[in-house]
């Protein structure tokens, strides 16, 4: 038993510390930011992750990770997005208050129960919000591969938060990815920890930023 555990540190030490690593870029060329006050600019934001390594990867973005308190900027799923002056000053960041109305309440709390009882009927005991999260920015990354996504995203306001800047000044676009492995057994269904199991992956640990950054480009 602690001869496999030996293997499993090396294994893992071995494909998170070389000169090989796993990549996130940003694929579009800019971000659009609205001059007008109250105004949205729609942005489809483009990125990629590529894994250099050696090693097969599962990406579990566990959404009470303590990584994540090290991070400030925006967080639409499992990525943060960051907003950077000249001085590499990040941009004021605020929340807002969502208020959905009676109807899609009660639609949601109808779907809710269902999969509530679902998750019950299957004896998990993870709430059917989390388990959206998971099935949502989960994913697996094996050796030499690359993956696409893309997130919609308005600036300078989304549906649950908003961004402050000074239009004039420069600012840069950049973003990071994060995963974590602790606890993971805890909250994944069988068939994904038997998966990770009998393929060999690994459950990333750490948090990733962009090589590149891209600029905000004002507009009226």
């Amino acid at each position: 038993m602690k001869l496999r555990i030996i293997l499993i540190i090396l294994v893992v030490y071995s494909c998170t510390n070389t000169e090989k690593n796993i990549e996130l870029a940003i694929v579009s060329d800019k971000i659009l930011f609205s001059k007008i006050e109250r105004d949205r600019a729609k942005n489809i934001i483009e990125y990629k992750i590529t894994n250099n390594t050696d090693c097969n990867f599962y990406f579990n973005a566990y959404s009470l990770s303590k990584l994540t308190w090290k991070i400030k900027g925006l967080q639409p799923s499992n990525v943060f997005f960051q907003i950077l002056d000249e001085d590499e000053n990040p941009a004021e960041y605020g929340q807002k208050e969502y208020l959905p109305t009676e109807n899609f309440s009660i639609c949601k709390q109808v779907n809710h129960d269902i999969e509530e009882k679902e998750l019950k009927e299957l004896n998990y005991s993870i709430s059917p919000d989390y388990k959206n999260f998971i099935d949502k920015n989960n994913f697996f990354l094996k050796k030499g591969e690359s993956k696409y996504f893309e997130i919609l995203y308005y600036f300078p306001e989304s549906n649950y938060s908003y961004v402050n800047l000074n239009k004039n000044r420069k600012y840069h676009f950049k973003m990071l990815i994060y995963s974590d492995s602790t606890n993971y057994r805890k909250f994944l269904s069988r068939s994904l920890l038997k998966t990770i199991k009998e393929n060999n992956y690994i459950v990333y640990h750490g948090i990733i930023e962009s090589k590149n950054n891209v600029p905000i480009k004002f507009f009226e």
